[in-house]
């Protein structure tokens, strides 16, 4: 029995017909009905019926497809044989071979074109000929006329499912090609953004190096994510917005490699400005997004706009605040959390990265931050993270100190001093 049901499965079609053309179509015949209601071809009111039917028909139709992204080939089959034996109803009552309402015959066509197969759409059309061959059977007087007329009715059906069932065929290739390229734009995005933090994670004083070898690749990665995003949303009736959106975002990664470099360039030089605490903790959080997702963690951010101004490195500080949240995410639970909170202190501001981890191991607290001391070698660990961390702090006059939570979890207390307000020069 399963063996059955196997071999009968056609399979599902998800670019199907969304729109009321038949609904439309249906009230346009009804019209036209009532109008030539006269008419002694006509049986009236019986044929009202027939497009009632097929009027609600229709209606429910639309409303079932719009309700589903894909849709049973039976049951496409199924709507398309009841537009038939419906249609076929209105010819008998109005003429029969002389009826003028055997273009309704065009709406399963139209539908076959667009959503089943080759065969599907032969089908339909061989059923609809032959319906229009035996309502026009036998053939009058004039049979020369009505072989003509015969042959120009099938050649409209034909023709129209021709062309409605290339132009269908020609759009689902270009949306396949379009879904190959948005899956390698996808891809490519997945690459870079793996790459961001890897680079995220390897940007201290020890491996500059390795930061310098992928800015290329990494750039390259991103100009392909621009330019095919950008060739999808070109060629696309409507672009997606998550094409713009990876433009835009690849195009912000791309610059802040370049940025990057060039930091790298100098030196790794020190460039202080005034600028407030809130952009590079922000930064570091968007930095760290992606390594915080695959873990499905949480970054907290308490940093409000009125803090004093510092004189900081921005670049530099955004790196403490990205080795301190990388070094929590690596310790903390699936699902855990990690905090970011800044206050103004007396002299300065004070900021806390916390986190519900295990805290820092009581040798690491009475020793103090030390190069190459880490407790994560099997994963990779270097010991450079929080010493890099506690230099940069040191460089701009401030203080690094580690701690646990008495609840439990690591505590990174930092000081960030800010500048003394020049003294008025008085006369």
């Amino acid at each position: 029995m399963k063996n059955f049901f196997r071999a009968m499965d056609r399979g599902v079609v998800t670019t199907f017909s969304r729109n009321y053309y038949e609904v439309i179509f249906s009230i346009f015949m009804i019209a036209l009905a009532y109008f030539y209601r006269s008419s002694p071809q006509i049986t009236y009111p019986l044929i009202l019926y027939f497009f009632l039917v097929l009027l609600g028909s229709n209606f429910a139709f639309n409303y079932l497809l719009r309700r589903r992204d894909s849709v049973n080939l039976w049951l496409i089959d199924l709507i398309l044989l009841a537009n038939f034996w419906i249609i076929t109803g209105v010819m008998y009552c109005s003429g029969r071979g002389d009826s003028y309402f055997w273009v309704l015959y065009l709406l399963p066509v139209f539908g076959a074109s667009l959503m089943g197969s080759f065969k599907d759409t032969a089908g339909i059309v061989f059923l609809c000929s032959l319906a229009i061959v035996v309502m026009s059977w036998p053939l009058g007087g004039g049979e020369l006329a009505e072989l003509l007329s015969l042959a120009v009715k099938i050649g409209v059906l034909a023709f129209s499912a021709g062309v409605v069932y290339t132009t269908a065929q020609s759009r689902k290739k270009a949306e396949a090609g379009l879904a190959f390229k948005r899956d390698q734009v996808a891809l490519l995005e997945r690459e870079i953004t793996e790459k961001e933090s890897e680079i995220v994670k390897t940007a201290s004083a020890g491996e500059v190096g390795t930061l310098v070898s992928g800015v290329m690749h990494d750039l390259g990665n991103a100009v392909s994510v621009i330019m095919l995003s950008a060739q999808i949303a070109s060629e696309d009736e409507k672009p997606d917005q998550k094409d713009i959106a990876r433009i835009v975002k690849a195009s912000r990664f791309a610059k802040g490699l370049i940025s990057n470099a060039m930091s790298i360039v100098r030196g790794q030089e020190y460039v202080f400005e005034l600028a407030s605490l809130k952009e590079p903790v922000e930064n570091a959080e968007a930095l760290t997004e992606y390594s915080a997702r695959k873990k499905n963690a949480v970054v907290e951010l308490d940093v409000p706009e009125d803090l004093p101004q510092l004189r900081m490195s921005k670049v530099h500080v955004e790196r403490v605040f990205i080795n301190c949240i990388i070094n929590a995410l690596s310790f903390i639970p699936e699902k855990g959390r990690v905090r970011i909170k800044a206050r103004a202190a007396e002299g300065g501001v004070a900021a806390e990265v916390t986190d519900n981890g295990p805290g820092f191991p009581a040798k690491m607290l009475q020793d103090g931050v030390k190069a190459f001391s880490t407790t994560r070698k099997e994963k990779g660990g270097t010991g450079l993270g929080l010493f890099v961390c506690e230099q940069i702090v040191l460089r701009h006059g401030g203080k690094l100190k580690l701690g646990n939570l008495p609840e439990g979890g690591a505590r990174i207390s930092i000081f960030f001093p800010a500048p003394v307000p020049e003294k008025p020069v008085t006369a």
